[in-house]
């Protein structure tokens, strides 16, 4: 199996501690498994089961439903073994697989994974929300090119609290954007990035805050505790960092309208 070049970027030869264990090794089936969620009629198929022990198995086919890949994961989705891959892909697609996993499994390590832009901006970290094809892509190299802004992921921001600062990471897996860069930022503001006809920005209350935040989370569908940690965070998150509303044209003008919007959070929090 090849490690992609985005996972490279991340990649530490020497030995550390670590949150999570990656294997490839063959396990033994459990026919008596059960299905927690899942579908054919996914463009994917996707199901995940969970055994007598207490494990699961994470099990997709392919286009044409024939088998794909099946990774087994403990209890504490921790550790993780892909035991089948049948996508003859040489691992590129197992490893973009084990991105949605791993946005399931930091959320054990008080963390979790947003649908956005992470962006650093003179020390400041800002994350720029929006669903596909909205212009945060457009919006954020506005910022990046005449802003000298650093993108440390391009689609999905990885947020953790430590020590009671929230910060943003970049993560090796970033959609379509392929902009990544192995570093994090603590986290300023949040922006909730909407086309408009004119360039607005509004402070969001807590409750929209943390409504906008479960819209853009990378959440298990499924009922349980990660899923329950997930939409907790999201209100711990908007009510400890400003969000924005922001309605934008995709213009400079737009890019200066945000950054006085910031600045302004800035003198009100010195």
């Amino acid at each position: 199996m090849d490690i992609p070049f985005s996972g490279m970027a991340f990649y530490h030869p020497e030995e550390r501690a670590c949150d999570f264990h990656f294997f490839i090794a063959a396990q033994e089936t459990d026919k008596h498994r059960e299905l927690l969620w899942g579908s054919e009629e996914f463009a994917i198929p996707t199901f995940l089961y969970q055994r007598h022990d207490g494990q699961f198995d994470w099990i997709t086919k392919q286009k044409d439903r024939s088998p794909g890949l099946s990774f087994r994961i403990s209890r504490d989705w921790n550790q993780f073994v892909l035991y089948e891959d049948h996508t003859k892909t040489n691992g590129e697609r197992a490893f973009h697989e084990f991105g949605s996993l791993f946005s399931y499994a930091v959320l054990n390590h008080h963390a979790y994974v947003l649908h956005g832009v992470v962006m650093e901006y003179n020390g400041m970290g800002i994350l720029v929300l929006a669903s596909a094809g909205t212009g945060k892509t457009t919006h954020t190299r506005m910022w990046r090119d005449h802003k000298n802004a650093l993108i440390l992921n391009g689609d999905r921001c990885l947020c953790r609290k430590k020590d009671g600062v929230w910060y943003a990471y970049g993560m090796p897996w970033s959609g379509s954007s392929g902009e990544y860069i192995n570093r994090r930022v603590p986290i300023s503001c949040i922006v909730c990035l909407n086309r408009g006809l004119q360039n607005t920005v509004q402070p969001l209350s807590i409750f929209y805050g943390t409504i906008s935040l479960m819209q853009r989370i990378f959440a298990p569908v499924w009922p349980g505790e990660l899923q329950n940690q997930a939409f907790s965070y999201c209100e711990e998150l908007a009510s400890e960092i400003p969000v924005l509303d922001f309605y934008c044209r995709p213009d400079l003008e737009s890019v200066e309208v945000l950054a006085q919007a910031i600045q302004s959070l800035g003198e009100k929090n010195a």
